[in-house]
């Protein structure tokens, strides 16, 4: 894949919360993404879609709704054609996913 990610997975230690997964694209080609989730009652991303031209990073906000801890799966879906394309049937993007865990145990004090 040409995108590179900052991170493979984002942890959660209370039942809501807000991440950001910064999406970098250092090709000369413009990026379509999408991204989709396992459970789209408890998360919402900002964008949903979006373009990434060359050199340039889109930061993903990933806000969590307070809902039972568990482990979900967030997909960026990307390819570098107009989004119209994710729209046809036989579209199989590249995918990228990245693993959403909560933990219930609170971070020791002055941990990061």
């Amino acid at each position: 894949m040409s995108l590179t990610f900052n991170t493979s997975s984002l942890k959660w230690v209370a039942p809501e919360g807000q991440a950001i997964v910064k999406i970098s694209n250092a090709t000369q080609s413009r990026f379509a993404i999408k991204v989709k989730t396992t459970n789209v009652d408890v998360y919402k991303t900002t964008p949903n879609t979006d373009f990434i031209n060359p050199g340039f990073t889109l930061n993903l906000v990933v806000c969590r709704s307070k809902a039972p801890m568990k482990e979900d799966k967030l997909c960026e879906f990307t390819e570098n054609d107009a989004a119209e394309f994710f729209k046809r049937p036989t579209v199989k993007p590249n995918v990228y996913m990245i693993t959403m865990k909560c933990d219930e145990q609170p971070p020791l004090p002055g941990a990061p």
